[in-house]
């Protein structure tokens, strides 16, 4: 009896897996092997396309919904296929031009140009699009301001230096006469541009014993209050966009039901915000110089329950060699994964390279 090489037989499997796979997210149909005897241009008998289906189903890559039914993919057999596109597809020439030639156009300031990218990713790939912005306790300053709410309330507004303004309340125990908060202000700038809030309360906290009582006091309290704007953390935001086209395509019930628990997180953007995070902190701790890989979370490879039905596919970006946010897109696992993985390393290039010379405008002057 003749036996087949072992290598052969892997092959054959592989590009079955592949074209199942493929096809599926095409189509959204479960593949019967009459489907991949006719179409697939596999040159396979019958019989041994219904020999590797069942062997790749009793390996775990695809899985039956119903007997009579044809094959979809596992989170396993979507793995298999991401982990081949070694070689990530470059996009299409007019289309990398379209998405350049839209960031031509210099928009206001930061926050609007990350909302801008949320939107593109959206638009261009068809599904949700994401962006985390930077934490603004890892930006240096360009000037923070604390403006009186009322007798025991104040609200600080911070100005980084890539031009994003972020704005909230803190609580003092005692209410500061306007003249004090006025010097206070004043120390504060004198030392923030181009610091961490944390380094400007380190700065303030070396001088206390040099200086005159008065001022000792002054210096004091300042660092207190840097201390609550500090803890207190406007929230980062996570710019969202096209959440709706995860409705897209969905009819069944168990879909249904899966969308539910999508919109839940959609609303409560806190926990996929920290999912990202998780990124952020990795790419932040890789050597300096590491080229942005582009991650993809299948599945149940997703940390948060509730997407266990999508795909995560994200990257990071820079400012001037250094890592500061995330961007990605979130979709059904039959998405078209080179598009995507392609889609999200380009974008993540044209964001890096504008916010490389981004240049917010000086209201100082």
């Amino acid at each position: 009896m003749r036996h087949l090489d072992p290598k052969v037989a892997s092959e054959r499997k592989e590009r079955v897996l592949r074209w199942v796979v493929h096809n599926y997210i095409r189509n959204k149909r479960p593949i019967a092997s009459a489907n991949i005897a006719e179409e697939s241009g596999l040159d396979l008998s019958s019989a041994t396309i219904r020999s590797i289906l069942s062997e790749l189903e009793d390996d775990g890559y695809l899985t039956q919904p119903h007997t009579s039914a044809g094959r979809v993919p596992t989170d396993r057999g979507y793995r298999t296929f991401v982990d081949f596109l070694e070689n990530v597809q470059r996009m299409a020439s007019s289309e990398k031009e379209r998405l350049e030639a839209q960031y031509n156009n210099r928009l206001a300031e930061l926050d609007n140009l990350l909302a801008q990218t949320s939107r593109l990713l959206s638009s261009a790939s068809h599904k949700t699009g994401l962006v985390l912005s930077p934490k603004v306790e890892r930006q240096t300053l360009k000037r923070l301001e604390l403006i009186p709410l009322g007798p025991r309330q104040l609200l600080a507004i911070v100005v980084t230096q890539t031009g994003q303004v972020r704005h909230w309340p803190i609580q003092v125990a005692v209410p500061i006469p306007p003249h004090r908060l006025a010097a206070l202000n004043r120390l504060i700038n004198e030392h923030a541009q181009g610091h961490t809030i944390k380094e400007v309360r380190e700065t303030l906290g070396q001088r206390l014993e040099s200086v005159e009582r008065d001022l000792r006091e002054l210096q004091s309290l300042a660092r207190m209050l840097l201390g609550e704007v500090d803890s207190s953390g406007a929230p980062d935001p996570l710019y969202l966009e096209g959440a709706t086209t995860l409705v897209d395509g969905l009819d069944e019930p168990a879909e249904l039901e899966d969308l539910q628990r999508v919109m839940r997180v959609m609303e409560e953007r806190a926990a996929l915000a920290r999912v990202l995070e998780d990124d952020l902190r990795e790419a932040v701790a890789a050597p300096k110089g590491a080229l942005a890989p582009v991650r993809v979370r299948i599945g149940g490879e997703n940390r948060l329950p509730e997407l266990s039905s999508l795909s995560l596919v994200t990257t990071t970006y820079k400012m001037k060699d250094r890592v500061v946010g995330v961007l990605g897109i979130l979709g059904p696992k039959r998405m078209e994964y080179e598009k995507m993985m392609a889609l999200v390393q380009t974008m993540g290039g044209i964001l890096s390279r504008s916010l490389e010379v981004w240049e917010p405008e000086d209201d100082e002057r």
